[in-house]
């Protein structure tokens, strides 16, 4: 009985190695953020304002780690850049001010996430859902101001601002050779808008980034 006990010790360590629980991978894809506006009107004037992005390249790096077949954790970082025009027009007394102006724009996320998978790991196609959060870095810089007129202040030179996110992503795994295996994914990041805050009047959403990724996953 002993050596029978010791025996499926040992097939189930070399079945828990061969199941390579560890994984590490990247991708690389578009990016489209959110836009936001705000009007405010008055007895004495008017005043619009609002930001529009453009779609930009965004890559991400992980790191995880199969807790079961259908549970996993994993760290991510990831990185995308996109131009905004940012736009003010405002009457006061009869008198108009209006600009507008082409800035860039970085936004750093790194966090954790959770990972639901909803087939086995020996399934050649496995579709997943996560959702986690962490710390973001959002920079953005002036580029040029095609249109200025009157007294409205425009957005200063640059300007940076650190919050925390929160994101859910659906995506699916699908296994190419031994240890490889071919990811895509849609997801949504949420985060306090630094933008917005540059307005005048100032917009009042959320920033939320949306991201279609495609890449390759290693487990070892």
């Amino acid at each position: 009985m002993k050596q029978a006990a010791l025996f499926n010790l040992m097939i189930g360590c070399l079945y828990a190695q061969s199941q390579q629980n560890n994984f590490v991978g990247g991708m690389v894809g578009v990016t489209t953020l959110s836009a936001d506006g705000q009007t405010s009107i008055t007895t004495t004037g008017s005043n619009v304002s609002l930001y529009k992005p453009e779609n930009g390249i965004t890559t991400r790096f992980f790191y995880g780690r199969h807790l079961s077949d259908y549970f996993s954790l994993q760290g991510t970082y990831t990185f995308n850049r996109n131009t905004l025009t940012l736009t003010s027009f405002a009457t006061l007394s009869g008198q108009e001010s209006v600009y507008e102006q082409m800035r860039s724009s970085t936004l750093q996320m790194a966090g954790v996430e959770a990972m639901a998978y909803f087939r086995p790991r020996s399934s050649a196609l496995r579709p997943y859902l996560s959702s986690g959060g962490g710390a973001s870095h959002f920079a953005s810089t002036a580029q040029r101001v095609t249109v200025q007129r009157g007294v409205l202040p425009i957005p200063p030179a640059t300007f940076t601002a650190v919050k925390p996110f929160v994101r859910v992503d659906v995506g699916i795994d699908m296994k190419l050779t031994r240890g490889w295996k071919f990811r895509y994914s849609f997801g949504e990041s949420i985060l306090r808008n630094p933008i917005s805050v540059q307005l005048i009047p100032q917009g009042k959403r959320n920033l939320a980034s949306f991201q279609n990724l495609f890449g390759f996953v290693k487990e070892f």
